[in-house]
């Protein structure tokens, strides 16, 4: 089995209401083979329309450039905290794991990004035992790579869990899954944690509202 069962909504689903525009499988590289027989094949995506920020930019915007320029509520985002903030809103908690030159470790957990430069963003840990508990054993399984391929979003909520990958594109751009990032999506299946399943995880695809703002639901 490789997509969801019948009637099975991934728990992140209506964290995103309002802003999805579709839904839509990625196809894996290297297809996930179980003993039993179980293979996995592609993983779920969604494609969301975001407001645009119409201030001015981040005087260090990671390298994101104009993909640095979303708003909600208000706040001016990167689109790994514009995913965190829609989860918050739906009731989970999270971090964007940020890997950056990390050599396999994170760099910072985040859950804001303020006008300043990189090296005086502050770290926040995450203080929930069994969801850092978790996020470390994945990272223990992943070896040699530890936490590289960690998907941007990490979010917990009532013993459930979901790993969220974004990416700028077109509507119609067919978008793959990293090596890395199979390699971790296989490592958290592999762990056979209860709270962690293929609909854990969801690959996030955006780009910018019109100017008139429409989007449906999927």
């Amino acid at each position: 089995m490789n997509a969801s069962a019948p009637g099975v909504v991934p728990p992140w689903t209506s964290a995103f209401r309002g802003y999805a525009e579709r839904d839509f499988r990625v196809e894996l590289r290297t297809p996930i083979h179980f003993p039993g027989g179980r293979v996995i094949q592609d993983v779920a995506g969604v494609f969301l329309r975001l407001p645009m920020w119409r201030g001015e930019p981040f005087r260090d915007d990671f390298g994101k450039k104009s993909a640095a320029m979303i708003e909600l509520a208000g706040e001016h985002l990167f689109a790994e905290l514009a995913v965190l903030r829609l989860m918050q809103a739906d009731g989970w908690e999270g971090r964007w794991v940020n890997t950056y030159s990390g050599g396999g470790e994170v760099w910072k957990y985040l859950t804001e990004w303020q006008d300043a430069p990189r090296a005086e963003q502050r770290t926040r840990p995450i203080h929930d035992s069994e969801a850092r508990q978790l996020l470390a054993r994945i990272a223990a399984f992943n070896k040699p790579r530890r936490y590289k391929g960690c998907w941007d979003t990490y979010c917990w909520r009532s013993g459930e869990v979901a790993f969220l990958e974004r990416k700028r594109t077109a509507p119609t751009y067919a978008d793959v899954v990293s090596k890395e990032q199979e390699e971790w999506l296989r490592s958290a299946l592999f762990i056979g944690d209860p709270r962690v399943s293929l609909d854990s995880f969801c690959f996030v695809q955006w780009d910018y509202q019109s100017s008139q703002g429409h989007t449906r639901a999927v």
